[in-house]
């Protein structure tokens, strides 16, 4: 097989942009009907030491048209609709005297035919890339799980940081890892988060805060040791609004709820402000006094929220973006960007992981593509042409979906009356005007 054929890939960075190309192209390769004239070898580096070694986050709605949609082509349907969580969509939007405005009252979409029975195949055919599909939860670290087992257990380097790239004589990439060593490459692949160095070798243009910093508490027990907190939250998301500040309650898997206490603020506030931040317990009064006047069922979301053994039990987490008009780079022959190297957005329209998702699949898509017809013409680079095909596909999905997530960040903090961010929920939670509940007195 000519070498064009057997290309080298790297992927920098184990989350879902990067295990989702890895998965999506060695399944596609592997069942492609005529067989593909085309082994790739990929590899895919990770700083982290293993899947455990950090708290991955909290956990990701799936849209059907990406997300979904990814699983599907790398074979993973049937064991993603047995683990999703299609009850998590459930969603109630509050003001901070505790009232309720908006709830989607356990209507929502999913899951398929099958799905519930166990006899019959899960999911059937696929997503349809439709809101029928609705948009099921499931927590970061079962999602990466579920994208590792896909893979050859040779696939992954954990623990290898890539500490410089370079475009070598050759024509080729040159990676250089923190343990000393460095290997060569047809493709490098930059799935390597918000501060990719990937990203600088492409263009000048870095992420820039956002002006809204979020701080994370986590509640455990919430069904059988703090009940009304399991039902205070619901199944899905809470959301309660007032001028510029937001409670965020997110259910997670195991009775898990994560809590983002969320406003709008310089970005050197966290070190300004006197909290101390070293554990939940020595910042609680002090992120209490932010939100003095909120109803005491919201403040008990902070006020009986606990730590693992062992760990702090509270991250604070400045948001940064990349400019959703000044995102793109020059196609560069042999490096390319997917996930938040590639688009960074704020979390306000559950876009960043799908979007990474679908970057994943359609760059996979893409070369699997590029090599099934016959062996190119003298001069032809398939792998490139496969490239080329996914920027310019991505660059304006992305910035659609920069920009709606942009939107979203600025009416959840805004001060705007609960009637207007009613509407705006409505459109965000894909209500209709008719024959839903609204307010609940």
């Amino acid at each position: 097989m000519p070498p064009k054929h057997a290309p080298r890939i790297a992927v920098i960075g184990g989350g879902p942009a990067g295990l989702t190309f890895a998965s999506v192209l060695l399944h596609q390769v592997a069942t492609a009907t005529p067989t593909v004239p085309f082994t790739p070898s990929i590899t895919l580096f990770e700083r982290d030491t293993a899947l455990a070694s950090r708290d991955l986050g909290g956990t990701l709605d799936l849209h059907g048209a990406t997300g979904q949609r990814a699983l599907h082509f790398a074979g993973l349907w049937e064991k993603f609709v047995k683990i999703a969580r299609y009850e998590g969509q459930e969603m109630k939007m509050l003001d901070k005297t505790g009232k309720v405005w908006l709830t989607n009252d356990g209507e929502y979409g999913g899951p398929p035919p099958g799905v519930e029975d166990e006899s019959a195949p899960a999911g059937g055919a696929g997503p349809r890339g439709t809101e029928e599909d609705g948009r099921p939860e499931i927590d970061r670290g079962i999602l990466n799980s579920l994208l590792i087992d896909s893979l050859p257990e040779s696939t992954i380097q954990w623990g290898k940081a890539v500490t410089a790239l370079e475009r070598s004589a050759s024509g080729t990439h040159k990676l250089t890892f923190s343990d000393g060593t460095s290997a060569e490459f047809d493709l490098v692949m930059g799935a390597d988060g918000a501060w990719s160095k990937t990203r600088r070798l492409l263009t000048p243009v870095s992420p820039y805060y956002s002006g809204v910093t979020m701080i994370e508490v986590r509640l455990s027990g919430v069904d059988s040791r703090i009940p009304h907190i399991g039902a205070l939250v619901g199944q899905g998301v809470l959301m309660a609004f007032s001028d510029n500040a937001l409670i965020f309650a997110q259910r997670n898997f195991g009775e898990r709820v994560r809590v983002y206490f969320t406003l709008r603020c310089a970005e050197t506030w966290p070190k300004d402000c006197g909290i101390d931040w070293r554990s939940v317990a020595a910042a609680r009064a002090g992120i209490r006094a932010l939100f003095t006047d909120w109803d005491r069922a919201l403040l008990d979301l902070l006020d009986l929220c606990d730590a693992p053994a062992g760990e702090p039990g509270i991250a604070v987490r400045p948001l940064y973006m990349l400019p959703p008009d000044d995102f793109r780079w020059p196609h560069s022959k042999g490096v390319t960007l997917i996930g938040d190297a590639a688009h960074l957005m704020t979390p306000f329209a559950g876009e960043g992981a799908n979007t990474a998702m679908a970057d994943g699949v359609d760059l996979a898509l893409a070369i699997v593509d590029a090599f099934r017809s016959p062996s190119p013409t003298a001069g032809e680079d398939p792998l490139d042409e496969a490239v080329k095909a996914y920027e310019e596909q991505m660059f304006p999905l992305a910035e659609a979906s920069m920009k709606r997530t942009l939107n979203n960040m600025n009416m959840f903090l805004s001060a705007d009356t609960p009637d207007r961010r009613l509407a705006f929920g409505r459109r965000v939670m894909r209500i209709p005007e008719e024959g839903m509940p609204v307010v609940a007195e």
